[in-house]
């Protein structure tokens, strides 16, 4: 998942046409679900067996697949490109992307807050507060909030809980956290959503609240409002594969 525009300026005749009449998910040799096209197993982009541990999460892959038309648009296929990602990159290297994401510990965006105006930092505390909140209950830990400039340390405690927390998560959901964490820019957001705390609308407010004041003091600006719907649009998907994952 990514915070730019999926698929910008993409002009239609430069996807590729559909080259399959149908889309269907069969038992895997070993273990899992394999997605169909037309009975012929989908690889990676690394062309490894694209094989998926939870059977509606392959259904939701295939209906993807099933619902392009003349041409294949992989901008409106959330599902097969995190499932590409797991199977090429998380799988080989999970231990490196878990403490990639728990870099993000110190810099999380709950725990820096504006002194003024009185507005901002209102807007700051009502989608903040209970993020912070959550995670003090979720974990027993303590995150420092602070109003300056600099970074500031988090209790070793809390980075070491919050640490074992993402390195305990399985590699496809460890992919779930890691787009919803780097989509809004907080452990603490990203975890909350990945456990089904929040749910996506919640997210995207907590993680565009100063953008939501700015444009309610100044206008919307058209670029801006852009990359706010994409990445509402990148954590409703990323609940939506959560979901199938838990499902099974």
């Amino acid at each position: 998942m990514s915070d730019a525009p999926k698929g910008a300026g993409r002009a239609g005749p430069d996807l590729r046409k559909r080259f399959y009449k149908a889309a269907d998910i069969i038992p895997a040799e070993g273990g899992g679900w394999s997605v169909v096209l037309d009975a012929r197993p989908l690889r990676t982009p690394a062309k490894a067996p694209l094989v998926v541990p939870h059977q509606a999460l392959a259904r939701l892959i295939a209906d993807e697949w099933g619902a392009q038309g003349a041409r294949i648009d992989p901008e409106t296929m959330p599902a097969t490109r995190l499932a590409n990602v797991v199977v090429d990159r998380v799988v080989p290297h999970q231990a490196l992307i878990a403490a990639e994401l728990a870099g993000y510990i110190g810099t999380d965006l709950v725990c820096y807050r504006a002194e003024t105006p009185a507005g901002l930092v209102a807007v700051q505390c009502e989608h903040w507060d209970p993020m912070i909140d959550w995670a003090r209950r979720r974990f027993d830990i303590h995150l420092v909030t602070t109003t300056g400039l600099l970074a500031v340390d988090q209790p070793p405690e809390t980075v070491e809980r919050l640490t074992r927390a993402i390195e305990a998560v399985d590699p496809w959901r460890l992919s779930v956290l890691h787009g919803a964490v780097t989509t809004a820019g907080s452990v603490i957001i990203g975890l909350a959503l990945f456990e089904g705390a929040i749910d996506a609308e919640t997210a995207w407010a907590a993680s565009q609240a100063d953008e939501h004041y700015q444009i309610s003091r100044w206008g919307e600006d058209a670029e801006q409002t852009e990359r706010m719907t994409f990445l509402k649009r990148d954590l409703a998907d990323l609940a939506r594969i959560r979901d199938a994952i838990n499902a099974g």
